[in-house]
């Protein structure tokens, strides 16, 4: 049996949340994540993603967008009209 060690990692809970759902989704718990994760950088010698920020979800679209949400879900702003192709 191989020599193993515990990991201690602080996170918010709102993540360790989202990320349990998102897991148990694929069938793996956080912890088995963590050994995919550290496996693959030890592989790669580099981490296996690249690291960056989407600019589409900057505070200022992620605004826009959540009002553009509430205007469609309180029927502000929707206009009807026929489909493409729709027939009467």
């Amino acid at each position: 049996m191989s020599d193993t060690c515990n990991l201690q990692i602080r996170v918010d809970s709102t993540l360790r949340n989202e990320a349990q759902t998102v897991l148990a989704g694929m069938g793996m718990d956080v912890s088995t994540a963590v050994r995919i994760f550290l496996r693959q950088v030890v592989t790669d010698r580099s981490l296996p993603f690249r690291p960056s920020l989407d600019p589409f979800y900057n505070p200022a679209n992620v605004a826009h967008l959540r009002k553009v949400l509430d205007d469609v879900r309180d029927g502000r702003g929707i206009e009807e009209h026929a489909l493409i192709g729709e027939e009467r």
